[in-house]
């Protein structure tokens, strides 16, 4: 941890030099620019003050006779004892009158500098200036305008500002130029003068910078950084013990809230844990409860099969999956005697426990009802108001009951909202049977229901199912429907029960796919042998 803390110590200090060193560079580079430019501009300037002076001792008509005739006369050297003096005076490195042509110099007179090892130019010897300016020069002689850019020039006379002026007749033609060139050695010390300073100087500040912002951002960054971390790491070593050292971070920003925020965060971890290992208990001890709850409600549904071996006339076969782990679709199937079967099946609004409670008690009555020796109709219309007493869940039933009459094949039948079943004749395909749906038990008091009858035949099949059969979907919300689940019946007529449902079952996990279902999924089938 401390090795973390001195690599952030050392990211800081690195990116503040390199931060100082791009500020140093280009702070310097604009300082240095800036001055070079006004210095260089004071020395031209300078020169063409030198040269405006040197052009009032030259006498412009004289000049041309100079050239052609090769001879001077007094005046000439007159003039160029000024134009010495005023070199020597000014300091001038060169002053020089010549007549310009092109980049072409035809030379006039050249004041001597005994410093440079050169002798003077002398009258008409030639010369070229610097390539460079000749389009500014040509300027000079065609308008006499001073150019906007400054002469400079590293040459073997050295490193030089230039002037040049034009030289006019009493005509007011310019007949030739006047040259100064002032040494711009003073300059260069100057400028590195001035660099050094500015290093040495800038370089000073950023250590005294960098020193005390490191010391600032270790007090108020790192140190509280690290206490942060130490703590949490601490948190996560002694099993979530909670220390109060984090609260001590006080730097009056984020750092400070996140310390705040930390041991908040810590304190509800604590109460989380505590809370989770209460609501982990509860749902061990609910999924204990629950799984003897799925247990007994599988005992209530007959699911030893085949269910009346020694009944020859008849075989029947159901089953039910719960979509939780106690369902609300319940089926039944009991003797009346020795001459009739009843026959139930019912899916209970709602899901889990309140459902399966419900069901309990539907399934109870319904069978002690029929038992009794109620007509279905009967059965329906008591259980109904029986259920509709104290029902503050508002809940309710949807049924399917059939009385069989075993001897003739004669069911008599009652439906409470329920899905029409599908008969199955010995002789052909499925067919559903529609009938007119009463209204849901526990609805609504005081409901007559009516019953119906059908005549079963040998070897037909009587199915019975819930609606999470028929409403079974996909990924796509799509429907498994009334018609796959004939198709699937009319693809397996020949089936024995035992075999039919589980078929059934197969084609819906097809269908679906792997999707979550919603819906308990509940089947029976009866046939008649």
């Amino acid at each position: 941890m401390r090795k973390v803390f001195r690599k952030l110590s050392y990211k800081f200090t690195f990116g503040f030099i390199v931060l100082g060193l791009i500020i140093s560079a280009v702070s310097g580079t604009i300082g240095y620019v800036k001055y070079k430019s006004t210095i260089e501009k004071q020395y031209n300037d300078n020169a063409y003050s030198i040269a405006a002076v040197a052009a009032s001792y030259v006498d412009g008509d004289a000049l041309e006779q100079y050239l052609e005739t090769g001879t001077t006369d007094k005046a000439y050297d007159i003039m160029g004892k000024n134009l010495d003096k005023l070199r020597k005076n000014m300091g001038a490195n060169y002053i020089y009158l010549a007549k310009l042509k092109g980049i072409e110099l035809t030379y006039l007179y050249d004041a001597d500098n005994p410093n440079d090892g050169y002798p003077p130019f002398q009258l008409g010897d030639t010369g070229k200036i610097n390539p460079d300016f000749e389009k500014d020069a040509l300027k000079i002689l065609t308008i006499g305008e001073r150019p906007n850019n400054y002469f400079y020039s590293h040459s073997q006379f050295g490193y030089n500002t230039s002037a040049i002026v034009p030289v006019y007749n009493r005509e007011h033609q310019i007949v030739a130029i006047i040259g100064v060139e002032i040494a711009m050695s003073l300059i260069e010390s100057t400028l590195r003068e001035y660099i050094w300073v500015a290093v040495i100087f800038t370089t000073i500040l950023i250590f005294l910078f960098v020193t005390l912002y490191l010391i600032y951002l270790n007090n108020k960054v790192i140190s509280p950084l690290k206490l942060i971390t130490q703590n949490a790491a601490d948190f996560v070593k002694s099993n979530n013990q909670i220390s109060d050292d984090i609260l001590s971070v006080k730097t009056g920003d984020e750092i400070e809230k996140l310390a705040n925020s930390l041991y908040k965060l810590e304190v509800d971890i604590n109460q989380y844990i505590n809370n989770l290992a209460k609501v982990t208990a509860d749902k061990e001890r609910i999924a204990t409860e629950l799984n003897v709850a799925t247990q007994i409600q599988a005992s209530m549904l007959p699911c030893i099969f085949p269910a009346f071996p020694d009944r020859a006339e008849f075989d029947v076969y159901a089953t039910m999956l719960p979509a939780k782990e106690v369902g609300g679709d319940f089926y039944d199937f009991f003797l009346i005697g020795d001459t009739h079967l009843g026959v139930v099946i019912a899916d209970v609004s709602g899901k889990g426990v309140p459902a399966a409670l419900f069901m309990v008690i539907a399934k109870t009555l319904i069978k002690n009802h029929v038992q009794a020796g109620e007509n279905p109709g009967d059965v329906f219309t008591n259980v109904n108001n029986q259920l509709c007493e104290n029902n503050e869940a508002d809940m309710f039933v949807t049924a399917w009951m059939g009385i069989l009459e075993i001897k003739s094949g004669k069911i008599t039948y009652v439906n409470a909202g329920h899905n029409p079943p599908l008969i199955e004749k010995a002789n052909g395909g499925n067919e559903y049977l529609k009938s007119q749906p009463g209204f849901v038990l526990a609805g609504m008091e005081n409901i007559i229901y009516h019953q119906n009858d059908i005549q079963l035949d040998s070897g037909d099949i009587l199915f019975l199912y819930t609606d999470g059969v028929t409403e079974a979907t996909n990924a796509q919300n799509e429907l498994y429907g009334e018609g796959r689940l004939k198709n699937v019946l009319d693809q397996n007529l020949e089936l024995p029960l035992e075999r039919l449902l589980p078929e059934i079952k197969a084609d819906i996990d097809i269908f679906v796919n792997g999707a979550e279902q919603a819906d308990d999924i509940t089947m029976l089938a009866l046939k008649i042998r």
